[in-house]
């Protein structure tokens, strides 16, 4: 019943794909590295309101998590969704930079026999510009 399409809402994801080396304005690598995401991806899942105990016991008692996405195992096979995506919740995608300014991303994926549990935490901006 969670999962039904009324129930869904449009979210944006960002894949990780690595890292790339940063380099001066003369060209010498400065040792500092800049994170690289796919372009973002609109999908509609199901979100959870806020943290609730009824799927604690998936994730285990000692995980701290602010909502919970709903998808099938397609849906995530589908669009490579790992422990590295990172979602747009609450925000429309933006970028500072060429930084991301996401406001969500994965703490664990947990897969049951029909569908995967995504439990996501909020993150601050500050949090996002590495």
């Amino acid at each position: 019943m969670r999962n039904l399409e009324r129930n869904k809402q449009p979210i944006s994801f960002l894949n990780y794909l690595g890292t790339e080396d940063l380099l001066d304005s003369k060209g010498f690598l400065t040792g500092e590295k800049k994170v690289k995401y796919t372009p973002s991806k609109q999908i509609k899942a199901h979100v959870s309101g806020a943290k609730g105990s009824s799927m604690i016991e998936v994730f285990g008692t000692d995980i701290a998590y602010d909502k919970i996405i709903l998808l099938t195992k397609k849906e995530v096979a589908d669009y490579g969704i790992t422990e590295n995506t990172v979602f747009f919740i609450d925000v429309q995608p933006a970028y500072e930079n060429g930084v991301p300014l996401y406001d969500y991303r994965v703490k664990r994926i947990a897969t049951t026999i029909n569908e995967v549990l995504i439990a996501i935490v909020k993150v601050g901006q500050n949090a996002n510009k590495n």
